[in-house]
């Protein structure tokens, strides 16, 4: 879901208003529209036309109170670079209210401003600051919501044009100049110098200049000059007055070069006027540097003969995008008791789209949940059919409870362990680790069965001499006295005694120890001997 931004250009002219439609993947022109304002016989407009038509122009969008920025002209603002010390940042207003009501032709307390911080470093801070008398703001504010629309912010109309180039990395400044119907905007792009400017000198002095020479109204005036344009008899007398437009665009340009900027390679024509015939091949003479015209970029399904020229639209559309703009980067001017309180319906909206949104990752939750439960019932009743096909198999009876199985199956649990607590490995560790090493001891047979272990072989008639720590492989300095004791005690028994006594020991499994006939042969002596085990 996306969300309508306007721009609107508060012309003399005419009145543009360009909607962008806001969403995840940025921003696309919804739709875009030009406004006439009725003019008097010399083509001057008042306020209250202007807010007329632009009320006309807002009624006609039919996009409902969204958010509406628009802007002072350049020449009703005053905008410089402050420079404060670092210490200021912490209060900031106070400080640049000081600083600003003693460069002010008029009281501080009449006006309000705003500022956009440029940079910090050790020597302080750089802010970009505007002020305007607050009687102008309060106009603007006042005609617009009289017209039924209340604006969420107000800008000053030549630092707009910056909103364009935000996010473009041209190495090369580039000079916007919007030649509108009383004023004509400069504004220099992609540096790190700030300059822009207002010159009260626009198409509507050059249609003064026309009808004065030619003994014209100012309508067929303003007919020829847009026919004509800087040919013929009706060029020249253009190109004469456009003269003093062009000093100081050249002037503009240069200052810009003085205050530390870098030279500007190319002119961006728009503007009412830039449709002129002729007048970008002159600029690009008078000025030294290649023009261009520059315009909006409209959807290829506008109808070609009811949409507005490109270039009329460059202020509107540059308004409407400070939406996308940081807000720390944008001049608003409505602040104090002029700040944009916001209306119900947005409020509303706001409160439906986020109710929307909740409601949205709800649903997904529960969908999910019930797909999951979907997943694990289905496999539960696979398992419970094999639980019915198992019980049957064994039990006569399909059986599902488990209270029921445990009594078909006898109930209680098994005293024996499932897995043995000792098998035939650990037995045989056992006899490794308890037979004695003083026994010369040569195993013929080895049967270990459950409860029963039976061992044949042969053993030396003596015992060896040797230690009973290595026999019952413990061993320590601390204990020779008693290992000593031991072996002398060990040497006293037979060699199938002294087995006996040793496995005897092991009583976690041997219950019982019994040596059968023993046999001698030479220095050698049989025997067999069972052992009755708990385990494995």
């Amino acid at each position: 879901m996306g969300q309508n931004v306007i721009g609107l250009d508060l012309g003399g002219h005419s009145v543009k208003a360009v909607a962008l439609k806001l969403g995840l993947r940025g921003s696309e022109i919804a739709v875009a529209e030009v406004e006439p304002v009725r003019l008097d016989e010399g083509g001057a407009s008042t306020d209250a036309e202007v807010f007329a038509a632009a009320g006309r122009l807002l009624a006609r969008l039919k996009l409902g109170a969204e958010s509406v920025h628009c802007a002072v002209p350049g020449d009703a603002a005053t905008v410089r670079v402050v420079q404060l010390p670092i210490g200021a940042a912490r209060r900031l207003e106070q400080v640049l209210k000081f600083e600003l009501d003693e460069t002010l032709p008029f009281d501080i307390e009449d006006a309000v401003f705003d500022w956009v911080e440029l940079g910090r470093s050790v020597e302080g801070i750089s802010l970009l600051t505007a002020v305007v008398r607050k009687e102008r703001v309060k106009a603007i504010v006042d005609g617009l919501s009289a017209a039924g629309f209340d604006p969420r912010e107000i800008g000053v109309a030549t630092m707009a044009y910056g909103a364009d180039f935000a996010e473009t990395d041209d190495a090369e400044p580039s000079a916007v100049v919007d030649l509108g119907h009383t004023r004509t905007n400069v504004f220099v792009s992609s540096d790190k110098v700030a300059t822009s400017r207002t010159i009260l000198r626009g198409g509507r002095d050059l249609t003064l200049r026309l009808a004065e020479a030619g003994h014209l109204p100012f309508d067929l005036a303003e007919l020829n000059k847009h026919r004509e344009g800087l040919t013929g008899r009706v060029g020249q007398i253009l190109a004469e007055s456009m003269k003093p437009l062009v000093r100081e665009i050249r002037n503009t340009l240069a200052g810009h070069v003085a205050a530390g900027g870098r030279r500007v390679r190319r002119v961006l024509l728009c503007g009412g006027g830039a449709a002129m015939t002729g007048l970008d091949r002159l600029l690009a003479d008078e000025l030294g540097v290649p023009v261009e015209l520059y315009g909006v970029k409209l959807l290829a399904s506008a109808e070609r003969d009811r949409a507005p020229a490109p270039e009329t639209l460059v202020l509107a559309h540059s308004l409407a995008r400070r939406e996308i703009q940081n807000r720390s980067k944008r001049l608003n001017l409505r602040r104090g008791a002029l700040t944009f309180r916001g209306d119900t319906a947005f409020v509303r909206r706001r409160i439906i789209l986020a109710a929307a949104f909740v409601v949205a990752v709800l649903g997904a939750w529960i969908f999910s949940s019930w797909a999951e439960y979907r997943v694990l019932a289905g496999a539960a009743s696979v398992q419970e059919d094999r639980l019915r096909n198992e019980t049957l198999r064994f039990f006569g009876k399909e059986l599902v409870d488990r209270a029921e199985i445990e009594k078909v199956a006898g109930g209680g649990k098994s005293g024996a362990a499932p897995v043995p607590i000792r098998d035939a490995f650990d037995i045989l560790v056992e006899l490794s680790k308890r037979i004695p090493t003083t026994v010369v001891h040569d195993i013929e047979l080895l049967d270990i069965r459950p409860k029963r272990t039976t061992i044949r072989a042969l053993v030396d008639a003596e015992l060896k001499p040797g230690t009973g720590g290595e026999a019952d492989g413990t061993s320590g300095e601390g204990d020779e006295g008693a290992d000593a004791d031991s072996d002398g005690d060990e040497l006293q028994l037979s060699p199938t005694d002294l087995l006996q006594q040793k496995l005897s020991a092991f009583k976690e499994c041997f219950t019982a120890i019994r040596i059968g006939k023993v046999q001698t042969h030479g220095e050698r002596r049989s025997y067999q001997m069972d052992i009755e085990s708990k385990c494995p």
